[in-house]
C-alpha cells in the first residue's frame, strides 16, 4: 500500500502585515485587546499570574519583557531576511564549530575562535573559552562572519593563536590527583588579543554591530564591552494589564491508571493558577532611532529606508499578534486580539488612563468604545483599525483619521 505523505511545506499563516509605511509621522503606535480565558500566560516567581493593581482594583497583568520576546520570536518565524538576533553566552563555540566544519583540527580551532571573540570585545572565561563572560545580544550570522575571518587570516594570526592556546592551557583545571599551577579563579582574556592588527579588530566588531539584525536594531542592546555595544531600542513596549478585575482560578489535575480496572484516579499530581481578562496593551516605536541602529552598520541611505519600512511592518504585526505561549499546550493561551488601532503619530502617548475605572463584565466592546474615545484626544495623526467581533453594529467609532482595514466594519 503506497501512503502519499501529507504536505507540510506550506508556511505557517502570516496575520495580513500592519503597514503604515505610507502614512508619515515620526512615531508608529499600536493599541490593541485581547481577551484571554483561563491561561496561565505570565507567572511570578510563586507561580501566580503576575498582577497590577489600577483604581484601587487588583488586574492580570503580562510583563513588557515576556510580551518583547514574543514579539522577538514571532518576528523571526515569519521574517523574510536570514539574519536574526541571538542572546547567547556561545559565541566562541559556535565560531569554533564553523571552523571545524571547513577543516580545522579541533584543537586549534577553539583557541582561535576565543582570539577573534576577543578581538571584537567580548571577554571570555579562558578556563571555558567556548562561551562569554556575559550574554551577548549579536546577530545569529556572527560565528559564521568570524570563522571567515580568521580563515582569511589564519596564517597572519599564528603567533596570537598560539598565544591564546597557551593562556587556555595555563588557565584550564587541572587533572585529577594534580595540583593546580594557579588558583582556581577565573582567568580573563583581557589582552590576550591586544596584538591582533587593529584592520581585523575593526572587522570583526563589524560582525558584532547592530545594524546586522534588524532587531537588534529596533530592540536595543547593552554590550559596555563592545564598541557602540549599547544601543538604545527604538521600540517601547507597555505592561499589558486586564480592564476588568482580575479572578484566579485553581486548576487542580490529577492522573489516571488507563490499564487499571475502574478507572481509578491517582492522586492529585498538583495545581495550577489560571486567570481570565481583556488585556490592553500598548507599544510604540520611535522611526528616527529605528533608522540610525540601522544605519550604524554602515549601509546606505537606501538600503537602510528599505530594511526600516520591513522591520516597521513585522514589528507593528507582532506587537498586535503576538502573545506568550506560556502553557499554551493546556491553557490554549494564544488569541487574536479583538480591536487593533495602529496609527502614526507625534507624541507615543499609552491610553492606559482610559481604564483606570474597572469596566464590569462583559468588558470586550464596552472596553473597545472607552479606547477608541480616548485615542481622539490623543492626537493620531492617520492610519488603521481592525475589528474581529462578527458583530459590527457593536464596533466602536474611530477617531478622526482612522479608517477600518478593507472597509470593516
Amino acid at each position: 500500500m503506497t501512503v502519499t505523505p501529507t504536505d507540510l511545506s506550506l508556511p505557517t499563516p502570516v496575520q495580513q502585515p500592519i503597514d503604515l509605511g505610507a502614512v508619515p509621522g515620526p512615531f508608529v503606535v499600536v493599541h490593541s485587546l485581547t481577551t484571554l480565558v483561563d491561561v496561565a500566560i505570565n507567572r511570578d516567581l510563586m507561580g501566580l499570574p503576575k498582577s497590577t493593581t489600577l483604581g484601587g482594583v487588583e488586574r492580570m497583568r503580562v510583563s513588557a519583557q515576556s510580551l518583547t520576546r514574543a514579539a522577538r520570536h514571532y518576528i523571526r518565524a515569519r521574517s523574510q531576511t536570514g539574519v536574526h538576533g541571538v542572546n547567547t553566552r556561545s559565541l566562541p563555540g559556535r565560531t569554533a564549530d564553523h571552523l571545524r566544519e571547513h577543516g580545522i583540527d579541533a584543537a586549534d580551532a577553539l583557541p582561535a575562535a576565543a582570539l577573534i571573540v576577543t578581538a571584537a570585545g567580548p571577554s571570555i572565561d579562558l578556563a571555558h573559552p567556548d562561551r562569554t563572560l556575559a550574554p551577548l545580544y549579536i546577530a545569529d550570522s556572527a560565528p559564521s562572519v568570524l570563522a571567515e575571518l580568521l580563515l582569511e587570516h589564519w596564517d597572519d594570526l599564528r603567533e596570537e593563536r598560539m598565544a591564546m592556546e597557551d593562556a587556555i592551557t595555563a588557565a584550564s583545571p587541572a587533572e585529577p590527583g594534580r595540583k593546580r599551577r594557579r588558583p582556581a579563579a577565573k582567568a580573563s582574556s583581557k589582552g590576550k588579543a591586544d596584538t591582533v592588527p587593529e584592520e581585523i579588530k575593526a572587522t570583526a566588531q563589524q560582525a558584532l554591530a547592530p545594524g546586522a539584525a534588524t532587531d537588534i536594531a529596533l530592540f536595543g542592546r547593552m554590550l559596555p564591552e563592545l564598541p557602540n555595544g549599547d544601543i538604545r531600542s527604538a521600540a517601547m513596549m507597555a505592561h499589558a494589564f486586564a480592564v476588568d478585575a482580575k479572578e484566579i482560578v485553581t486548576d487542580d489535575f490529577v492522573t489516571s491508571d488507563e490499564w487499571g480496572s475502574g478507572g481509578i484516579f491517582s492522586s492529585k499530581l498538583g495545581e495550577q493558577y489560571l486567570s481570565s481578562g481583556t488585556l490592553y496593551r500598548f507599544a510604540a516605536l520611535d522611526r528616527r532611532l529605528l533608522r540610525a541602529n540601522l544605519a550604524a552598520a554602515g549601509a546606505d541611505t537606501t538600503t537602510v529606508e528599505h530594511t526600516a519600512q520591513s522591520t516597521e511592518r513585522d514589528w507593528a504585526t507582532a506587537v498586535a499578534y503576538s502573545l506568550p505561549e506560556a502553557k499554551r499546550s493546556r491553557t490554549g493561551s494564544w488569541a487574536p486580539p479583538t480591536l487593533i488601532v495602529a496609527a502614526t503619530t507625534a507624541a507615543a502617548y499609552t491610553a492606559a488612563a482610559a481604564f483606570e475605572a474597572p469596566i464590569p463584565p462583559p468588558a470586550g466592546i464596552a472596553a473597545a468604545h472607552r479606547l477608541t474615545s480616548f485615542l481622539g484626544h490623543l492626537g493620531l495623526h492617520a492610519g488603521i483599525a481592525r475589528w474581529l467581533p462578527p458583530d459590527t453594529e457593536a464596533a466602536p467609532r474611530l477617531p478622526e483619521g482612522i479608517t477600518w482595514q478593507d472597509g470593516r466594519p
